[in-house]
């Protein structure tokens, strides 16, 4: 096996996330059955800096962070001029980093409790850290705002590869994304460290006794998956009880993975990426005891933002993934992902590729209607509509 260090990123690559085109042909995917109508985009909201993740509220109004470290809300389709208080003071807003994900606590109608990641520190040394605070009455404010989890292990410098998607399960635990910090990516094989993992928490942040590593202490109790370079889409089907992750490869090598504990995703040891100078990061794309992707994107289309489809709005997604796409000569599109009664991948079918829009997040508002974040410092959010 032959393996280098990547070198360093360009900026463009760095603001789409860390995806571009590899000299690899994507192996042969099978087309989703055909969408049968003409999705189309109705602007929401515009001016909206670098808005990172979206969570519906239950009364309609919709929470939108922006990676310059504001929460937003979306409000009887109007978007606040002001941005929520409360926040921490320590968000650090370097290249990737910054105010990212958002998600409701399960029980939000009785706790209105809401969790947010976000990168912590300075340039020289940061992590990724999650906390929670709740939502005041007014929805203008979080109050007593507290850190539940923070991947001090161990800390980073630079701006890039924080993960940070959350996703609650069935049974309360939280499933947080971290990143493998870019230079950091042999740690993603390294139990010990907390970089290029999945792990699970409790709601309070503390690891969860029936993880796969919980045994051997330190921070291997809140590892959930391992091998993995910058997860920046995850979803959790209840009803089939899957949990899906995408990440962003290197130059090429994108992936879609059922996430099972205990699992080794196999960054770097494998990948069907390479460097983005060309140069191979390792000549191997599969190995024993390495999971293999449910599918994959070369070139890279730089996936960001998911959501598992079950309302009645889009005829024939039910049950289907949406996954947003960012940047590469392959990408700015929205992706569909056909999956079959049993939560497998079936087919693609690419969407919204003359728009030209890159999409961050997707989310499932609370009329049942998706909509979509781009990537942009003066950002949108559009709702998809059904044309004839």
């Amino acid at each position: 096996m032959k393996r280098l260090l990547a070198v360093a990123l360009p900026a463009l690559l760095l603001a789409a996330a860390c995806s571009g085109e590899a000299d690899q042909v994507t192996p042969d995917m099978p087309s989703a059955t055909p969408t049968g109508f003409e999705p189309r985009l109705t602007l929401v909201a515009e001016n909206v800096e670098f808005p990172w993740g979206m969570a519906a509220l239950p009364d309609g109004n919709m929470l939108v962070t922006e990676r310059e470290g504001r929460l937003r809300i979306l409000r009887d389709g109007v978007l606040d001029a002001e941005p929520l208080a409360g926040l921490p003071e320590d968000i650090l807003v370097e290249r990737q980093g910054g105010l990212l994900d958002v998600e409701l606590h399960p029980d939000f109608a009785s706790n209105r409790l809401v969790y947010l990641t976000y990168a912590q520190g300075t340039v020289e040394s940061n992590h990724t850290t999650v906390v929670r605070g709740r939502l005041n009455d007014g929805e203008t404010a979080l109050e007593g705002v507290e850190e539940i989890f923070s991947s001090q292990v161990p800390e980073k410098e630079g701006g890039v590869h924080f993960g940070s998607r959350m996703a609650f399960l069935n049974d309360g635990s939280l499933i947080v994304t971290l990143g493998d910090g870019y230079r950091w990516m042999d740690k993603a094989q390294d139990l010990t460290s907390h970089f290029g993992k999945i792990i699970r928490i409790s709601e309070t942040g503390e690891p969860m006794p029936d993880n796969p590593f919980y045994d051997q202490g330190g921070p291997a109790r809140y590892i959930w998956s391992y091998g993995h370079r910058n997860v920046q889409g995850l979803v959790y089907d209840p009803t089939r009880d899957i949990l899906y992750a995408h990440e962003h490869g290197p130059k090429g090598g994108d992936e879609l993975n059922i996430i099972r504990p205990g699992t080794n995703y196999g960054w770097p040891e494998i990948t069907y990426g390479v460097n983005y100078d060309g140069s191979i990061i390792t000549t191997e794309k599969e190995a024993e005891g390495m999971a293999q992707p449910e599918t994959y994107w070369v070139p890279s289309i730089a996936p960001s933002g998911m959501v598992l489809y079950t309302g009645d709005e889009y005829p024939g997604w039910q049950g289907d993934l949406l996954i947003g796409a960012m940047q590469g000569p392959d990408g700015r599109k929205l992706v569909r992902i056909d999956l079959d009664e049993n939560g497998q991948v079936l087919g693609r079918e690419d969407l919204l590729e003359d728009f030209q829009e890159g999409f961050r997040e997707v989310a499932v508002g609370t009329d049942g209607m998706i909509y979509l974040g781009t990537i942009d410092i003066d950002g949108k959010i559009y709702r998809l509509d059904v044309g004839e």
